[in-house]
């Protein structure tokens, strides 16, 4: 028999061997399994079911999918899903063996709270404040961890992106207008500090950097909050260098 604590609360895992409690109810297909029943596992081991709900996925036939939690992991009422009752690192995630900052970290479409957080910083708020806003929280310091981590995310940072376009449209701002400036100024530049700085950021533009170590503080020094009415209607083609004007 097996100990494992959700919560502070105690749960057993029997193993086949093991003498179960008499009058204690089995179901043998774990897929009917509600929360409290007592289930076999496709490892033959007996688990108790915390918790059962739906979900609903993008593709498939059936857009509706069910799934149990026990104190070991998450499973999928799939026919092809098999449960066993090894624990988990994150027994909350499908995948098992992600902790939940890293299953936030790595998720590529945004969820509807991640998607008012983002209005909101364009909304010139400060990245708690927003957070705070968008998420079910009061505290301060927590929605400041958590909106720092959001902001390093790829999905947060290419959403980001998109609400700048207009504006940088607006500015007549392109790919090929910061390269043509980068590398005047990496040619006219008698400085090697000067120098290697444009060189590191042409780099970075160009995927020579490595981007897992790129956020959103190197590339603009802040968190992006959005532009005032007043830089918006201000706005002006910036001057090339070298074109004399």
């Amino acid at each position: 028999m097996r100990f494992y604590k959700v919560n502070g609360v105690e749960h057993k895992v029997y193993e086949p061997e093991d003498s179960l409690p008499e009058g204690m109810i089995v179901q043998s297909n774990w897929r009917d399994g509600n929360a409290g029943d007592w289930i076999r596992a496709d490892d033959e081991c007996i688990i108790q079911v915390l918790r059962r709900g739906r979900m609903h996925k993008k593709r498939g036939k059936n857009r509706v999918a069910a799934y149990v939690g026990t104190c070991t992991g998450t499973f999928s009422t799939s026919k092809t899903t098999k449960m066993d009752t090894s624990r988990r690192i994150n027994i909350y995630s499908f995948g098992g063996d992600k902790k939940a900052e890293d299953v936030v970290i790595d998720r590529s479409d945004l969820n509807s709270a991640e998607r008012m957080f983002i209005s909101y910083l364009v909304m010139k708020m400060s990245p708690e404040v927003a957070y705070m806003k968008a998420f079910p929280t009061k505290n301060i310091k927590y929605a400041k961890v958590k909106s720092s981590q959001l902001v390093s995310t790829e999905r947060v940072i290419t959403a980001m992106k998109e609400e700048l376009k207009p504006v940088l449209e607006e500015l007549e701002i392109c790919d090929n207008y910061v390269l043509k400036n980068i590398k005047e100024v990496i040619d006219s530049t008698e400085k090697d500090e000067t120098k290697l700085k444009a060189l590191f950021k042409l780099a970075d533009i160009l995927d020579m950097e490595d981007k897992s170590k790129t956020n959103v503080h190197q590339i603009t020094g802040n968190i992006f909050q959005g532009f005032s009415d007043e830089q918006v209607s201000s706005a002006e083609r910036p001057i090339e260098i070298g074109n004399g004007s």
